[in-house]
């Protein structure tokens, strides 16, 4: 029985070519080797997420058939297609991620004998500068196909148990490794051959030769093609994209701060809803600045309060009793427009307490006494007890 699975693959091949350099400094790469067919290739069960009746780590021989890689409807859906370097997540390349991860394009993609072959302008000067050093020169395809569950033998004698048909193509992908060799890289016009019956293999920097075990090869290369995808791998956090593979630092310090943001967001929080004006705190208030205009209008009947601060009335007040003996006990030497918060409410509460008390001034007592008795004058006899002179014979005894 035969059973289809709708899938998006991130393949790899390797590739030959010839390279140039644009006026404008961009990288072509004409006639790289794309992908090979017939082929079969080896896949782990877990690359394939809905695969169901295999364990993860089991191997599978998937085989990828001249005449369904061939198809014209095949060939053509990979011309134009963007290059990256390594896959995107889910092996696809969208309107969402492009500008992540586009260095390039793939144009003129053709059949030449077994590969399937086309062009590459790379634009990314990193990426020119990986593929100079060799550090990118292997090929891998990305692209959604069905994967049919059916045992098999291909045209070289490998067995199978899949196979891929109804290829369509998204996207070309610069690799380290590739799964299918050393056929398809991105070369020069005069490739190096390798020695015959030599393999080597590339482990934390150290090269060891391998002999002829392809299968250990290939097994070895994909585990590397996958530490390096993660290596690759973008996360984003908030606004800011990190590579996994060697920002793990920064990561960690944006993690840091938004839960530094989170618990100063929560005092915050606590503090406005402990400040916030309830009904009653607002009646409170409205009692407490009535008290506080009655105290001031007592204590200056002229001073301002419409659209006035409780604290710029105090301040008014003191301003205007300035000359008071207990303003000068309470502030001193500061001015009413330095003294603080603390220093401007006890001064007006201490006026307050005393603005029915009058203090003792016994010059202005004397005076104001004076003032309320009657003048005399004219011939008005000033003391009514002191009797009038009898006659103007005696009269200057009176002045005596």
């Amino acid at each position: 029985m035969k059973i289809l699975y709708q899938l998006k693959i991130g393949d790899f091949a390797p590739s030959e070519s010839s390279r140039s350099f644009t006026k404008e400094g961009y990288l072509k790469c004409v006639n790289v080797r794309l992908a090979k067919a017939p082929q079969v290739r080896q896949y782990y069960a877990y690359e394939f997420p809905s695969l169901e009746g295999f364990t993860a780590d089991q191997i599978i021989n998937v085989y990828t058939p001249a005449d369904e890689l061939f198809k014209p409807e095949s060939v053509s859906s990979f011309s134009n297609v963007d290059t990256t370097d390594y896959h995107p997540p889910k092996n696809e390349i969208n309107a969402s991620n492009w500008k992540d991860y586009h260095i390039g394009y793939c144009e003129n993609v053709r059949r030449e004998g077994d590969y399937l072959v086309g062009d590459l302008l790379i634009k990314d000067k990193t990426s020119i500068d990986l593929i100079q050093s060799n550090e990118r020169i292997e090929m891998s395809l990305g692209y959604a196909a069905l994967l049919v569950l059916e045992n098999g033998t291909a045209p070289d004698g490998m067995p199978y148990q899949a196979k891929f048909i109804n290829f369509i193509g998204n996207h070309v992908a610069l690799v380290k490794y590739g799964r299918c060799g050393g056929d398809c890289r991105i070369g020069d016009q005069n490739p190096t051959p390798q020695e015959e019956n030599t393999m080597e293999v590339e482990v934390n920097g150290i090269r060891f030769d391998i002999g002829d075990n392809k299968p250990l090869l290939d097994a070895l290369n994909i585990q590397k093609q996958q530490l390096e995808n993660l290596k690759a791998a973008k996360l984003k956090v908030g606004d800011k994209q990190f590579s996994i593979g060697d920002e793990l630092p920064a990561v960690q310090a944006v993690v840091d701060k938004l839960h530094t943001d989170k618990a100063t967001l929560e005092q915050k929080v606590g503090d406005l809803e402990k400040n916030q004006m309830t009904p009653e705190k607002v009646e409170q208030a409205a009692g407490e600045r009535a008290t506080l205009i009655a105290d001031a209008k007592a204590l200056v009947p002229t001073v301002k309060t419409d659209g006035c601060t409780c604290e710029q009335i105090k301040r008014d007040v003191i301003a205007a009793k300035a000359g008071d003996a207990l303003v000068g006990a309470v502030l001193g030497s500061v001015a009413v427009g330095d003294a603080n918060l603390d220093q401007v409410d006890t001064v007006f509460r201490a006026l307050s307490a005393v603005k029915g008390v009058q203090p003792s001034n016994p010059v202005g007592d004397a005076l104001h006494i004076q003032q309320q008795q009657p003048t005399q004058v004219g011939d008005q006899n000033p003391n009514p007890d002191q009797s009038k002179p009898s006659s103007k014979k005696d009269a200057w005894k009176e002045k005596l």
